[in-house]
């Protein structure tokens, strides 16, 4: 997964848990992952497994598919 991919998926996920979320540990808090890889995932310097990208989706209240749609795979 190129670092460009990582890096726009981050800001669309980041964009979106600002609307939703207060700060990063409650989005993290939701997505049932810890801060330090909720930072990572945001700022698209991790790659990251199906599972988490479900639990993230889930806490942000969207399907899967819309998120990577915005993506332009």
């Amino acid at each position: 997964m190129s670092e460009e991919f990582l890096i726009k998926l981050g800001d669309n996920i980041n964009a979106r848990a600002k609307a939703k979320f207060k700060t990063n540990l409650e989005f993290a808090s939701a997505c049932e992952i810890d801060e330090a890889s909720i930072r990572r995932i945001l700022k698209g310097k991790q790659n990251f497994s199906i599972k988490i990208f479900l639990r993230i989706c889930t806490a942000l209240d969207i399907k899967m598919s819309e998120l990577l749609s915005e993506q332009n795979l």
